[in-house]
């Protein structure tokens, strides 16, 4: 595409106006704005880190401009306000740009877009300059209007109130402190790398395991590609709280590889790749640690298994239990929209999925499956259940997240997530695991709801365990927090059934 390019952050309000009028989410936003316009590589990064940063610390940003423009929020005109977010985004925390610079940028911004507020941009922003300490400032504010503590973890960290309390309740000041600290941070990306597949589509008679990783990740060093290495023998420096079950679970066969994730590669961002060959071809796929390690150990697919995966679009997990079943056996997709099934067929096909088969239904009524033809009633091996969730565990990467959930929304999906745990009992075989996994840092979604699911089958299903090659058990449960592997946050559960 010719043209003159757009400046950046001319591009990036217009994302952001577009964002907060419409409630559209940035993601796509940022893609359709990057497919249509005339972007350098280094722009684009640029647009990215100022518009998810603004987003992120919304919340910070409106205390710090309502306190130097005396004014409330609601008061300012809206394009002009993200204006000053932007500029007050970048003083905080984009220590490369002069402060000077943003200041002028930004005045340039309001003049182009309503004239008559460039002074009142030129003012907040001046004074803005001159703080030496956000955090400081922010608390001496609230320590003179006698704001509590969640106030000011709200305000500082830019998370709703009401979400620092419900974690508060469940976690404590200081690991909530924590949490809301790593989903600030801007988050690991990662890819899922499928060997079988690139020697499907690759017939050299010189391939091995190791070159095919060599090569792919020389395909993809333009977003610095790089394998995940985690070996056995490190698991013990993870997290106390996370290595405790992880440790049992990744260990617990003899000689299980030395590279636990022996099929992720991080990078430094997805964006685009779906337009890279190796991703049309079905070789790589976008997905986070946590939920790789959740099919791989949680669930442990095996060759020549009948396994029942709920809730399955886009079908990252569920490629993934193809992929590690060897293109075996039997899985059963299900979904209930029809878009998301559309997303999911197309996946499978892209991946080579072969021994899948995809079914509309709606996993949280008893009997979903009574309209498909034959009997699955105590049918399944395995059943992953990739629960409807808040999502608050991936506030790093979707930060208009925080913003767009409600307390009722928490208590509603705790309820589905029971719902389907029990519409999906009769179809496990006895002896047979279920595996409910979710992204949210919820406990009322997580094991609160899977309590509320043992409780009612009266004793037919247990926590499974596993043991280690040094005969080490524990029980099959974690909460995934975002420190622990520089992922998405979640939560995942493997039950037997008795």
């Amino acid at each position: 595409m010719g043209g003159k390019a757009e400046k950046p952050r001319n591009i990036a309000l217009e994302i952001l106006d577009s964002h907060f009028n419409s409630g559209t989410p940035l993601k796509g936003l940022l893609s359709e704005s990057f497919e249509s316009k005339n972007i350098k590589s280094l722009d684009r990064r640029f647009i990215f880190n100022i518009v998810k940063g603004t987003v992120r610390y919304l919340i910070r940003s409106d205390f710090i401009i309502s306190s130097l423009s005396e004014r409330k929020i609601s008061g300012i005109t809206p394009v002009i306000l993200n204006i000053l977010r932007m500029g007050i985004y970048q003083l905080q925390f984009m220590d490369r740009v002069p402060a000077y610079s943003v200041v002028d940028e930004s005045v340039k911004l309001a003049k182009k877009r309503k004239n008559n507020a460039a002074g009142f941009v030129n003012a907040v922003l001046r004074k803005a300059s001159e703080i030496k300490d956000y955090e400081e400032y922010i608390l001496d504010i609230l320590k003179e209007s006698n704001e509590g503590e969640d106030r000011a973890i709200s305000v500082i960290h830019s998370f709703p109130e009401w979400v620092i309390k419900y974690w508060g309740k469940y976690y404590g000041i200081k690991k909530t402190k924590k949490i809301c600290r790593y989903l600030n941070k801007i988050p690991g990306f990662y890819i899922r790398i499928n060997k079988i597949r690139y020697k499907e589509k690759n017939k050299d008679s010189d391939i091995t395991d190791d070159n095919i990783l060599t090569r792919i990740m020389e395909q993809l060093k333009y977003i610095k590609a790089k394998p995940v290495e985690l070996k056995a023998e490190e698991i013990n420096k993870l997290d106390r709280d996370f290595r405790k079950v992880f440790g049992p679970v990744a260990l617990k066969k003899p000689g299980t590889g030395d590279n636990v994730f022996e099929e992720a590669a991080a990078i430094s961002s997805a964006m685009g790749i779906e337009n890279e060959k190796l991703y049309d071809e079905g070789i790589i796929s976008v997905q986070d640690l946590s939920s790789q390690m959740g099919v791989k150990y949680f669930l442990g697919p095996e060759q020549g298994e009948k396994i029942l995966d709920c809730c399955a679009a886009p079908g990252g997990k569920t490629s993934f239990i193809s992929q590690l079943m060897g293109n075996s056996g039997r899985v059963l997709a299900v979904d209930k929209n029809d878009d998301r099934v559309r997303t999911l067929s197309d996946n499978l096909k892209r991946t080579g999925s072969d021994n899948v088969t995809v079914v509309i239904s709606d996993s949280s009524k008893p009997g979903f499956l009574n309209h498909i033809k034959g009997n699955y009633i105590n049918y399944f091996d395995r059943i992953l259940i990739d629960a409807p969730c808040s999502a608050l565990g991936t506030i790093a990467k979707n930060p208009e997240i925080k913003y767009n959930r409600k307390m009722e929304d928490i208590e509603r999906l705790s309820m589905l997530a029971t719902d389907m745990m029990s519409a999906c009992h009769p179809y496990l075989r006895t002896g047979g695991r279920m595996v409910f996994y979710t992204c949210t840092i919820s406990p009322l979604e997580n094991g609160l709801a899977v309590r509320r699911f043992l409780e009612s089958m009266d004793g037919n299903y247990r926590i499974a365990e596993s043991e280690d090659t040094t005969g080490t058990k524990k029980a099959m449960e974690v909460e995934i927090m975002p420190y622990y592997l520089k992922s998405e946050g979640g939560y995942v559960c493997t039950l037997e059934k008795v």
